[in-house]
């Protein structure tokens, strides 16, 4: 007895023939396939690994710009001495203000970064940002404190 041609997909995968002839159930179009990471994979990864080197660095950085701008509240000890004229309202807001800015440009950079690579896309430039903008913040911490405190002869 002959047992009927099942007409097969020719753009579906290949099931196999059983004993009556039948096409076993076809199997979904991505079985058997393997991810492969191509060049582009190796891109996202040295993205990753850059971004995340850049982020603990930016982590130092703040701790230390934090501190120092906490620190630079020390050159108001010499609004003591006779001829000095000291801005304590400019000095006690750069003082206050700028730990506070600091730490909102690591929150704001941490997120950006976060977001950039949930989306697959390159994120050690917004790392490298945020850096840069840290180093803003101590500069004009650094010139607004100088700003406020006068040296007399």
């Amino acid at each position: 007895m002959a047992t009927p041609a099942v007409p097969r997909d020719p753009d579906g995968p290949s099931g196999s023939v059983g004993a009556a002839g039948t096409v076993g159930l076809a199997e979904p179009a991505t079985a058997g396939r393997e991810a492969r990471l191509g060049t582009h994979g190796r891109r996202r990864v040295a993205d990753v690994v850059a971004t995340v080197l850049l982020l603990v660095l930016l982590a130092v950085e703040s701790v230390a710009a934090g501190g120092g701008i906490v620190f630079l509240s020390l050159a108001f000890h010499s609004c003591a001495a006779p001829g000095n004229t000291c801005d304590v309202g400019l000095g006690s807001a750069v003082a206050y203000v700028g730990p506070m800015l600091v730490a909102l440009v690591l929150v704001v950079t941490l997120l950006g970064c976060t977001l950039r690579l949930v989306r697959r896309r390159l994120a050690w430039p917004v790392a490298l940002l945020g850096i840069a903008a840290q180093v803003v913040v101590f500069s004009a911490a650094l010139l607004l404190v100088d700003s406020a405190v006068r040296h007399g002869f």
